[in-house]
């Protein structure tokens, strides 16, 4: 009796200390935020299928079955297993369309979302944008979900509070806090680059990927992305200005539309350097010279472009690019990714001896410059496939652009092209013929590297040229 009496009154208590008002002392702006915003952070899931004659579930009899001449099938196939995978994303609009990124859903034959309320909804990816590795999905619900606000990230300051929230390892809804570490990260992936990323303390583990980065007052001001696995409390994060313009380009056009200014830059190299300081430098004890990195140099001006009516020519030294400085090429690319055709972009730049600063109006890459374009940054010219080219491929549909020149010294000529290879595809875009060619060259327009499809004889190639 006396226990049962215990255990009632055990119960009662903590009935009541689970009903008691919360000190407004322990509900901290931290607490108010991520009460805020954690409905709009999901968990994605994903399968791929994937075919693989060393899967684990055939490796019994594959040896067997490799002496028999066959595949694990038994009859040359190979055999398909599921690989499954986790990440975040985040609800940026009430109609369901959801930031994350493009890694997360990479080569996925299905993506899930689960929101924080347990609802499952197979996805619809609406658009990619590998160059800023961000993806948009988009779910149907019977009503309005609920979406982050998109803050600014180019107010950010070094040391003030930041909270990220996504599902590391599955675990849903984990939130760690931290601060801005820095600013206008550059961070290497694989072959690609990728620059003006927030660094962040906050702890970012695997699952963490396309979840949310908030200020202290509940704004998206990132799209997590990163960690350096080399060392603790470095993750790195897409600033929320870059994304919304990835966001708004793939929701419209289904691709990232870059502004189109129609010049393009170089990094300056050592020849440059002395020219410059044959100018402008100070000498310094010893002879030395201190040169600050002042701009990139513009290599070419393409006729009718608005830089060409805006006074630029190939020479010219580029120092300012909207409100940023330019000291690489990296830099003049990043600033430029968040214009769009039809913005006013203010550019400051040095021709000879004197100071220029101008308004263009940027544009969209005209298609009729495409061709010489594509020989231009890639170093090939190319034509339509004679009919003698293709009665070499009997029975073969032979789509593509045959290469007729690779010009010395190129990209193309480090990158091992010939003449007499075909070009089939740039960056997942089929080239059929110098039409198709036209449409897929925007692709390359700002990009650090361009993937092409090349066939050469019998034998098809990926080959990935870098433009940095």
């Amino acid at each position: 009796m006396q226990g049962s009496l215990i255990h009632a009154a055990a119960v009662v208590a903590l009935t009541l200390a689970a009903g008691a008002p919360v000190s407004p002392v322990r509900r901290s702006p931290v607490v108010k935020v991520v009460e805020q915003v954690s409905p709009s952070v999901v968990n994605i899931s994903t399968e791929q299928k994937v075919e693989n004659p060393f899967h684990p579930s055939s490796l019994d009899n594959f040896f067997s079955k490799l002496r028999e001449g066959t595949g694990p099938g038994g009859d040359g196939s190979q055999a398909q297993y599921t690989e499954n995978s986790l990440g975040s994303g985040v609800l940026v609009d009430p109609r369901g369309y959801i930031l994350t990124n493009e890694h997360v859903i990479w080569r996925a034959s299905r993506v899930s979302v689960t929101l924080a309320d347990r609802r499952k909804f197979d996805a619809e990816v609406i658009g990619v944008d590998p160059r800023s590795d961000l993806a948009v999905l988009k779910i149907e619900a019977s009503g309005p979900l609920p979406a982050a606000t998109l803050g600014h990230s180019g107010d950010l300051m070094i040391g003030e509070t930041v909270i990220a929230i996504g599902n590391p390892y599955g675990l849903s809804n984990t939130v760690t806090i931290g601060v801005v570490s820095s600013l206008k990260r550059s961070v290497k992936a694989g072959d690609r680059v990728y620059s003006d990323f927030v660094q962040t303390d906050a702890s970012i583990n695997p699952g963490n990927s396309g979840g949310a980065l908030l200020n202290i007052e509940g704004a998206l001001i990132g799209i997590n992305t990163a960690i350096l696995g080399e060392g603790q409390g470095i993750g790195f994060a897409i600033p929320v200005d870059r994304a919304r313009k990835v966001f708004e380009d793939l929701i419209r056009y289904g691709e990232v539309r870059v502004a189109w200014l129609g010049l393009d830059v170089k990094d300056l190299d050592d020849g440059d350097y002395a020219a410059i300081a044959g100018a402008a430098g100070v000498p310094e004890a010893g002879g030395a010279v201190s040169v600050a990195a002042p701009g990139v140099i513009v290599r070419r001006v393409y006729a009718g472009s608005p830089a060409e009516k805006a006074g630029l020519s190939a020479g010219d030294l580029v120092m300012k690019l909207g409100d940023e400085p330019i000291r690489s090429r990296t830099d003049f690319e990043t600033a430029l990714s968040r214009f769009k055709s039809g913005d006013q972009v203010d550019m400051a730049w040095r021709k000879g001896n004197g100071q220029r600063h101008a308004t263009l109006a940027a544009g969209e890459f005209p298609p009729e410059l495409a061709v010489d374009y594509f020989a231009d940054q890639i170093g090939v010219e190319v034509s339509e496939i004679p009919q003698d080219v293709r009665q070499r491929y009997t029975g073969t549909a032979l789509d593509g652009v045959i290469v007729t020149r690779v010009r010395n010294r190129s990209r193309a000529y480090f990158s091992g092209l010939e003449p007499g290879d075909i070009v089939r595809g740039i960056h997942g875009m089929q080239v059929k013929d110098l039409a198709s060619l036209k449409l897929a060259v925007p692709r390359i327009v700002g990009r650090s590297a361009v993937l092409l499809k090349v066939l050469r004889g019998r034998y098809q190639y990926n080959v990935t040229i870098e433009m940095t």
